[in-house]
Formats: C-alpha cells, sequence, structure tokens
C-alpha cells in the first residue's frame, strides 16, 4: 500500500497551504491511505525533515515551488542506487503553471485524485545548475536569468509599493519601470560561453536568459532529447529595448542581430563581474558566475491520464 509524507508550507500566507490541506485531506481519510505529515516553517528545515525519511514514502509538498524544487534537490542528492525517491505535489498559487506544464490539475481536488490513482511515476524534465566557484547547486524549473531580468526583480523588490499593489496594471507597470531602471543602471558585462566544445564570448552583455519547457513523460528520456533553450542580449539601450519588447510581442526576437539564440542540453557560462541572478522568481546574491546547466529528469508521482475530459476542461 502506498504511503505518503507531507511537507506543508504552513507559515506561507502566499500559498494558502494549510487551507489546501484541509481540501484535500479527507480524500487520503476517505481511502484509508497511510500518511504522515510535517510542517515546513523555514526551507532550511527540509534536509533534517527529510533525513530519516521512509524510502517507500511519496513526498508532497503543500506551500512554494521553492519547497518542492528545494525537496528535489535533496531527494536527488541523497538517492539510492540511482533510484530517485518519487516526489509530488498538490497545486497552490506559486505552482499552478508547473502544474498545468506536466498535466497536472490546478485544482487541488482533481489534482489529489491523478495522485492517489497512480501506480507508477512519470518522469519531468528539470534544470539543474551547479556553480563551479561556490560548489553551490540549485535546480530550477522554469527560467533562469542573469543581469536585466534579475536587476528588474531586485529593483522591484526594494520598492516600497512592491508588496501592496494588486491589480494587474498596476503590477506591470511597476515591473516595467524595474526592466527601464535596469536598462538605465546595468553596466553591461562579458560572458563566455562553452557549447558542444566550442567556445562563443560575448561583451556588451545585458541578459542571459535559460528557458525549461517541463513537461512530463511515462518513461526517461535522454537528457538530449530535453535541451534548454539560451538567449543572450548584447548592446542594449533605450530604444533598442523597445525594440526588443515589442519583437517579444510578435515572437520576432531569433531575427534581431542583438539576440542571440542557442540550444542544447548542457552549458557551461562564465562571467567575469558581479552579476544579480534569478532563477524560477527566486533572487540570488550578486556575484561572479561559473555555471554548469544540464538538463535531467525526476520521477513525480502522479496518473496524467486519470482525468475525464469534462475535468480537464474545468
Amino acid at each position: 500500500m502506498k504511503k505518503f509524507l507531507f511537507l506543508i508550507e504552513n507559515q506561507n500566507k502566499t500559498t494558502d497551504a494549510m487551507t489546501i490541506w484541509q481540501t484535500v485531506k479527507p480524500f487520503f481519510e476517505q481511502e484509508n491511505i497511510s500518511y504522515q505529515i510535517k510542517n515546513v516553517v523555514r526551507l532550511d528545515q527540509i534536509n533534517q525533515l527529510l533525513e530519516n525519511n521512509s524510502k517507500d514514502k511519496i513526498i508532497v509538498t503543500i506551500g512554494s515551488l521553492n519547497l518542492l524544487l528545494q525537496s528535489i534537490l535533496i531527494l536527488d542528492t541523497v538517492k539510492v542506487k540511482h533510484s530517485a525517491q518519487p516526489i509530488s505535489f498538490i497545486p497552490t498559487k506559486e505552482t499552478k503553471s508547473l502544474a498545468k506544464s506536466i498535466g497536472l490539475a490546478e485544482d487541488p481536488s482533481l489534482a489529489v485524485k491523478q495522485i492517489i490513482a497512480a501506480f507508477q511515476p512519470v518522469f519531468v524534465n528539470l534544470e539543474q545548475i551547479e556553480e563551479m566557484n561556490h560548489r553551490g547547486r540549485w535546480i530550477f524549473s522554469h527560467d533562469f536569468s542573469l543581469g536585466l531580468g534579475a536587476y528588474a526583480a531586485n529593483v522591484v523588490k526594494d520598492t516600497s509599493l512592491a508588496g501592496h499593489l494588486k491589480p494587474v496594471p498596476l503590477k506591470k507597470s511597476l515591473n516595467l519601470y524595474g526592466r527601464l531602471t535596469a536598462i538605465i543602471d546595468q553596466e553591461p558585462f562579458n560572458v563566455t560561453l562553452r557549447l558542444n566544445r566550442k567556445y562563443f564570448f560575448f561583451k556588451h552583455v545585458f541578459a542571459v536568459k535559460l528557458s525549461n519547457q517541463p513537461s512530463s513523460a511515462d518513461n526517461p528520456m535522454d537528457a538530449a532529447d530535453i535541451p534548454l533553450q539560451l538567449e543572450i542580449i548584447t548592446s542594449l539601450n533605450f530604444f533598442t529595448f523597445i525594440l526588443y519588447e515589442i519583437s517579444r510581442r510578435l515572437k520576432l526576437t531569433p531575427y534581431l542581430p542583438f539576440s542571440h539564440y542557442f540550444t542544447d542540453s548542457q552549458i557551461q557560462l562564465t562571467t567575469n563581474s558581479l552579476e544579480f541572478g534569478e532563477f524560477d522568481g527566486q533572487q540570488l546574491r550578486n556575484q561572479f558566475y561559473d555555471l554548469m546547466i544540464k538538463s535531467f529528469q525526476y520521477p513525480f508521482w502522479f496518473d496524467p491520464d486519470n482525468l475525464s475530459l469534462a475535468e480537464k476542461n474545468s
């Protein structure tokens, strides 16, 4: 019989994790399914909470995307004989985008049915980053950026209004303010890219953007079949920024002379100056970067096909 361990981020008001847990809890009790819950107050507790966990339990997180990715990082580090312990999550405000991408219902009541009904894991493509200078390791699901995007996010975060704006148009205006401030204040930097045993050298770089499109598969895939999308933007000023924004909406940025695209499942990237970084909305400190980025898959416990057509469209 399946056993579950729930990690509930009950101090995160944004995700409303405890309310969601009370919604899905009856499904496990009705099916008489064995489960255990552990409350996560701080993300640095995860390692301790998982330290003596039984390997036959399926980990389920309810909370932020960072909680999910940190749990995967720990489980992947301690996996036994190349077999990783499956994980799943009940969608919250911060994890709905990932759920939609991989075929997990955004509605917690539907998602829990998919988790309970599963009899084997599916494999979700993610990206891992090894920071060679500081021996750090991160996992991201959707995007990673250096320079402009991360700098703009830092400006927005430091703005006193950032936590008080609710209407979408006001939030978009604040984000635009952050990007324009970054264009004015940020110094260009140099990037060295190693790809397929070839080196590429870029000067006057303003932004580096790595993108991943998470999806699920029934069987493990070769890393070469789940490549990263890399964009390096050079020589930006106010006018080329406007041109870039227009081209981005029209999906024409690959045709711009200052936008450089690459695709591969393994990328090494180095900066020679202190830069802001960000992945999946999480800010990194201002530092030098020597990054090795690789695609990989991790087993997620849910059944993507255990929904009716009406439920999928709800």
